[in-house]
């Protein structure tokens, strides 16, 4: 495979694991349990009434994302003005849920937003990238969210420069699993579907939307996300680095 189509959260970057690991420290020091499963439960409920949420699920921005996102690029002003007294809904009703302080909603979720602020890669990546580098291999980025907020993700995580292409489903207005999102990878390289792999942990997105323009999909598994038999993977891996046989494909 010359073209690697990778995706970002839970693929290349922890994201679930540091959301869970703030919420749950937040909870810890108002002295409540179950905060991280009551927060994704109410921002879910309260997402889905929201009147761009159409929008948010076709570029694949989620609610838990909603909570720290800045909004600060141009056109998403109306979201920026909608999204403080969501978070504190979210928070406050979360709290009541696990009999919690529901007076320190707004302190909570202003230190979510604060503290979430973190970008930790999974410890194969800069050793996976590096190999498919040295083996001459074009790397392309596909994610899922609003620009800002990916962008801050990518380049706060090291790897504003790792990849040729970064397709940004807010940018572009396709997110997957359209597969002209893949496409348009292909088209900017110049490859057919047969030369490029798909490397994400999402069945229903990334696996997906590699099987409908006809790319192998390689599905991570990141232990919180179980496999879809809808979208069956050519090759499922625990590892990134259990990828680079395909290297000889």
């Amino acid at each position: 495979m010359r073209l690697w189509l990778l995706d970002l959260d839970d693929t290349l970057l922890q994201d679930h694991r540091v959301s869970q690991a703030v919420l749950e420290g937040l909870g810890r020091a108002v002295g409540v349990e179950g905060l991280f499963g009551a927060v994704g439960h109410r921002a879910e409920a309260l997402f889905r009434e929201a009147p761009f949420h159409p929008w948010a699920e076709a570029i694949g921005h989620s609610a838990l994302e909603a909570l720290w996102a800045r909004y600060s690029t141009p056109g998403l002003e109306a979201l920026a003005a909608w999204a403080w007294p969501f978070r504190e809904r979210v928070f406050r009703e979360a709290l009541q849920e696990v009999g919690g302080p529901a007076e320190r909603a707004r302190e909570l979720a202003e230190a979510f937003f604060a503290e979430r602020r973190r970008y930790p890669l999974f410890p194969e990546v800069p050793e996976f990238l590096e190999a498919l580098r040295l083996r001459g291999a074009d790397l392309a980025l596909l994610t899922n969210g609003v620009p800002d907020l990916q962008r801050e993700k990518l380049f706060g995580a090291g790897l504003g420069e790792a990849f040729s292409l970064t397709l940004v489903s807010g940018e572009v207005g396709l997110g997957k699993p359209d597969p002209r999102l893949f496409r348009m990878a292909l088209c900017a390289f110049g490859a057919g579907p047969e030369e490029a792999v798909m490397v994400g942990d999402n069945p229903g997105r990334d696996v997906r939307g590699a099987l409908l323009a006809g790319i192998r999909a390689v599905l991570v598994d990141r232990g919180h996300r179980p496999p879809d038999p809808r979208y069956p993977a050519h090759l499922e891996v625990r590892d990134l680095r259990e990828a680079l046989a395909l290297l000889e494909g």
